[in-house]
């Protein structure tokens, strides 16, 4: 070993000294029963009511055909044991043949799995059966973004946020950022996010307990990302970075006169000269670097367990381990799968159609805040970086980058939560107060534009063809659906138009919980703009409480009055818990 790695190795064990950042609350919070107690009231509380929120604002109905598809899966396998595609209007373009000449959806199994509970009690206790299961169904990911919301509080704890600011943070999260909107859709994207940050979550509680058995459950909760879609892969590595414990491997980095006496060649190969020690280290001898490593190693396999199964689940329903259907798609819709890289990759940062900093402002504070996150935790900040990267760089390759016909940027969802740890450590050194606020503000108004209205209105508005994305890699620097919002939100006061007879525009008009169907193939595309004007759905207010007292109550797919009261009870439940947990807490 050269003198320059004994003296590295030398300082990995030793450990680094505290980093300069925003005062640290001491592990105290960890056993403290009192304010361990508190914790777990506050977590209760933030649960029961932003769940309740999420819901109250729904769509209360499946608001895209994806969604249409999982939920027949999901229906069919509780109602006939199996994950078949039977809907005779999805079925001709969203099934794929397989086993024993039945359709199959090409989508992962999670997203209809996790509804199975909701459909079932939909389907034996609603009353009005298959609607009333659709209707549940829809809620799916409002359980999982509340459940984000949990597990970003409980993060801001560990990383020495007080209890005050980590309930603030996290509603900031919950409310000011695209999470709401998405967690009211039966897109999945919210459920990516909640199983990317209990994977880092739980990664990082290994580091700090010095527990294999967090970096298990954290390498579970990735390998369900690759049931859901298999290019999660490729960002699984860096969430496992928050195992391991660097800091004395990060302050190897020459500072100050050193650093003045150090050629650029050297500052270039300084940290990888540093991994090496670190390595070596863990090979030679027993401490913290080889800890670190089995750590990494151990997240990494119960990940890869999540692959077995996905392949399992291929091979259940098409006979084949690596054949799931999604190529097909593609195929047939004669579209290619990659498309212009620079095109998404601006699409996905600053187009007025797509960027993820208009449809998240508070993500600005994330940004601002990653330095000081890094000096608080290298590790979570350095995977945080890895993980955007990836995710980044590969959606922007793909020709549908925007994700649409949707709202917003939603392949990026699941960076959001994990940006939100970082907002607590603007303030103070990069930003304001006054302008965090006004961040947050904006943030919170555009997500109430968000779920005013029918997304799909935009679309049919401007005549666009199913693929439009593929056919102008620029598109969403020509149009934005969020600056159409404002004027889409105001024309609701004028109420639906005479034409509009019908609520949605299925071959039954009763059914006012299915998804969306365009028009016939005899309507031009120019012509959608007439074509909506018959259908109320795109005319009143998106949330289901709104839009479902338009009908009569023998069409209501739950009882209206009831079901409010519950979830008014609810909010003001959770509310109750976090007050009580901060009177036990005794807050600072």
């Amino acid at each position: 070993m050269t003198t320059a790695e004994m003296e590295w190795s030398s300082r990995i064990r030793g450990g680094a000294e505290d980093h300069a950042a925003a005062p640290v609350q001491s592990d105290a919070h960890i056993s403290d029963p009192v304010r361990g107690n508190a914790r777990k009231w506050i977590a209760s509380g933030i649960f029961v009511f932003v769940l309740a929120l999420y819901i109250l604002t729904s769509p209360g109905r499946i608001d895209i055909i994806d969604g249409q598809a999982r939920f027949d899966v999901a229906y069919n396998w509780v109602t006939l044991g199996s994950p078949v595609i039977r809907d005779p209007w999805i079925k001709p373009f969203m099934g794929v043949q397989g086993r024993g000449g039945a359709a199959y959806s090409f989508y992962g199994v999670p997203a209809s799995l996790f509804s199975m509970p909701l459909v079932w009690a939909g389907n034996h206790f609603g009353k009005s059966g298959i609607l009333a299961s659709q209707f549940l169904f829809s809620l799916t990911s409002s359980f999982f973004g509340a459940g984000i919301a949990v597990v970003l509080f409980l993060f801001y704890l560990e990383l020495g946020v007080s209890l005050r600011s980590a309930t603030g943070w996290t509603m900031v999260s919950s409310f000011a950022t695209m999470i709401w909107p998405v967690s009211n859709s039966t897109f999945d994207n919210a459920q990516h996010a909640f199983f990317a940050i209990a994977a880092t979550f739980l990664a990082y509680l290994s580091q700090r307990r010095q527990a294999v058995a967090y970096a298990w459950a954290g390498g579970a909760m990735a390998g369900i990302l690759i049931l859901y879609q298999e290019y999660f892969l490729l960002i699984i590595p860096a969430l496992g970075l928050a195992t391991l414990n660097w800091k004395g491997l990060v302050h190897t980095v020459p500072s100050g006169a050193q650093a003045l006496q150090v050629s650029a060649g050297d500052r270039l190969l300084h940290p990888w000269r540093a991994l090496h020690a670190f390595l070596r280290e863990a090979w030679n001898e027993p401490g913290e670097a080889r800890s670190s490593c089995v750590r990494y190693f151990v997240f990494l396999t119960a990940a890869g367990c999540g692959l077995l199964l996905s392949f399992a689940y291929n091979d259940l329903r098409f006979g084949s381990w690596f054949y799931n259907g999604k190529i097909r798609l593609a195929t047939e819709r004669g579209y290619h799968v990659f498309g212009n890289p620079l095109a998404g990759f601006l699409t996905l940062l600053v187009s007025p159609g797509k960027s993820v900093f208009l449809y998240s402002p508070p993500l600005v504070l994330g940004v601002l805040g990653i330095r000081r996150l890094w000096r608080r935790t290298p590790e979570l900040a350095t995977a945080l970086c890895f993980v955007t990267g990836l995710l980044v760089l590969f959606i922007s390759c793909i020709s549908f980058a925007g994700g649409d016909w949707c709202w917003g940027p939603r392949y990026l969802t699941l960076l959001l939560p994990l940006w939100a740890l970082a907002f607590p450590f603007a303030l103070g050194v990069n930003v304001r107060r006054e302008l965090a606020v006004a961040f947050i503000g904006v943030g919170f108004l555009v997500q109430i534009l968000a779920l005013s209205v029918e997304n799909q209105r935009f679309f049919f508005e401007r005549g666009l063809n199913d693929l439009f994305w593929a056919e102008d890699s620029w598109a969403y620097f020509k149009r934005s659906a969020l600056f159409a919002r404002v004027g889409e939100t105001v024309s609701l006061g004028q109420g639906a138009p005479a034409t509009a007879q019908l609520f949605n525009s299925i071959p039954i008009p009763d059914w006012s919980t299915y998804a969306i169907l365009g028009p016939p193939a005899n309507v031009p595309r120019a012509l959608t703009p007439q074509w909506i004007r018959s259908y109320k759905i795109f005319f009143v207010p998106r949330p289901w409480p709104l839009w479902m007292s338009w009908l009569p109550p023998s069409l209501r797919p739950v009882e209206l009055a009831t079901c409010l009261l519950a979830l008014f009870g609810m909010a003001g439940v959770g509310l109750g818990l976090i007050y009580k947990g901060f009177r036990k807490g005794a807050c600072v």
